[in-house]
């Protein structure tokens, strides 16, 4: 008992913060008529002309390729709002926070849960398509989709506040912040495979970080079988990230309070 009165008031805010997310999403395209669906329409639309343009080889079926980059693409609109819609957060919106009663935790929390709201629409699009096209491909991975919800959210979190201490600390790279975002998505396998490559993209396969999210992001929804050593890596980049994230956080909140 004494665990859930301690998660409680956590689920409650999340829950509340999803019910605002949603308000503020739907007056965002109010006046349309597909309102909160034009989000992962454009997805679905841009991951089509993607996977009809890059499709490497005749062997993969259009079908597949569109679901390995409409998987890839999704998560990839998650991990770039946490990068670049983080840049200035502390700048634009601390005093509106504070005013508020949210204080700089709350900040960031309403941040990732405006995102993750985004995410997990366009997600129900993505398994929406899979049972139409290919719905053999959805098996037990997509019971790991908690773990993994899991796995973003630590990183995304302490991601983005690093990101937006290092703008603070160091006005121009707000600007560095958004074209190193433009490069990671080319050179992520967003729309290209990882499968029999060398070379140039095999090491950006290796190296990158982002590679292992989207790795894993496909296993969950069928579109790769499951691999241990992705999840490994992607867990350890996830907790390395969120501690790092939460040590700049405790040295910086007294100096962040007071930025103006």
């Amino acid at each position: 008992m004494k665990i859930w009165y301690r998660i409680r008031p956590l689920i409650s805010t999340t829950l509340r913060f999803l019910h605002i997310s949603s308000i503020e999403a739907r007056n965002e395209h109010s006046g349309t008529r597909l309102g909160l669906l034009w989000n992962p329409l454009s997805a679905v639309i841009f991951s089509a002309m993607l996977a009809l343009v890059f499709r490497h080889s005749d062997t993969i079926p259009v079908a597949d390729f569109f679901l390995y980059v409409l998987c890839g693409y999704v998560l990839w609109g998650f991990i770039s709002d946490s990068l670049t819609g983080s840049s200035e957060l502390i700048q634009s919106r601390l005093d509106f926070a504070l005013h508020n009663n949210l204080g700089l935790p709350g900040l960031f929390a309403k941040a990732l849960v405006d995102r993750l709201f985004e995410y997990l629409v366009n997600v129900v699009v993505l398994l929406a398509f899979v049972l139409v096209l290919r719905p053999g491909e959805l098996t037990v991975g997509l019971l790991l989709f908690p773990a993994f919800l899991a796995l973003i959210i630590m990183a995304s979190l302490g991601g983005s506040y690093l990101v937006n201490i290092v703008t603070v600390l160091y006005p121009d790279l707000k600007t560095a912040v958004k074209v190193a975002a433009r490069f990671m998505f080319f050179a992520s396998p967003v729309f290209w495979s990882v499968d029999s490559i060398h070379g140039t993209r095999a090491m950006l396969a290796h190296y990158n970080p982002v590679a292992y999210y989207l790795a894993t992001a496909r296993q969950v929804f069928g579109q790769h079988p499951l691999e241990l050593r992705a999840w490994i890596v992607t867990s350890a980049i996830s907790i390395v990230v969120a501690i790092a994230g939460y040590i700049a956080y405790k040295r910086s909140q007294s100096f962040v309070r007071n930025f103006k």
